[in-house]
């Protein structure tokens, strides 16, 4: 019997093996099924290396964007600090104020030694909180270095100056201090800075 062989340039499809009767098939099915088998185990490594290529992509793809994506949760996160900082010093201002805690001594002081040089005699008048009162005026009656601007001064309790606020007037122009105001500011300023 002669071999003859028949080299594979293309699929076989629709090829059907036949075994010899009482050979058992042989060598050459044996090495046909092989070639088979092993064709249809690169198809399967090159299905498998082509979906591991991708999944490689899409990865690549989500470490590409984590940057991005916790620089913006990161903001996110600061814009929350803020406000919520913020909020607290606003509650906790809030509350020195009402309990009398922010003393405006300091301001009427300042403002007695700013405003007194400029304006005539009486003609400065500075406007407190009725609760504020008596204590500036008794804070400020143990600075000697203040008695003769407080001999100028008028002093008067005032229900529309907020708490550990100071309103001095003279006859080139008002002043006002509010330390709520002042933190607004400050927030602003803060919100502004936390955004750039």
């Amino acid at each position: 019997m002669t071999t003859t062989t028949v080299p594979l340039t293309a699929p076989l499809l629709g090829f059907r093996l036949h075994a010899h009767h009482g050979s058992g098939g042989g060598p050459v099915v044996e090495r046909v099924r092989e070639l088979l088998d092993l064709k249809q185990r690169d198809e399967q490594r090159a299905a498998a290396l082509k979906a591991l290529r991708e999944l490689a992509r899409s990865c690549q793809r989500t470490v590409d964007g984590l940057p991005q994506q916790v620089v913006q949760r990161l903001d996110e996160v600061t814009a929350l600090a803020v406000e919520l900082g913020l909020a607290l010093a606003n509650e906790l201002v809030g509350d020195a104020l009402g309990k009398g805690l922010v003393d405006p001594t300091p301001t009427v002081a300042r403002c007695l030694r700013d405003c007194v040089h400029g304006s005539s005699k009486a003609d400065l008048v500075l406007r407190l909180h009725p609760d504020d009162l008596a204590a500036v005026q008794q804070n400020l009656a143990a600075t000697p270095d203040l008695q003769e601007e407080l001999a100028v001064a008028r002093f008067v309790a005032d229900p529309t100056v907020p708490r550990g606020g100071v309103r001095a007037e003279t006859g080139a122009g008002r002043l006002c201090f509010d330390p709520r105001e002042v933190l607004e500011r400050i927030c602003a300023e803060v919100r502004r800075e936390a955004r750039s």
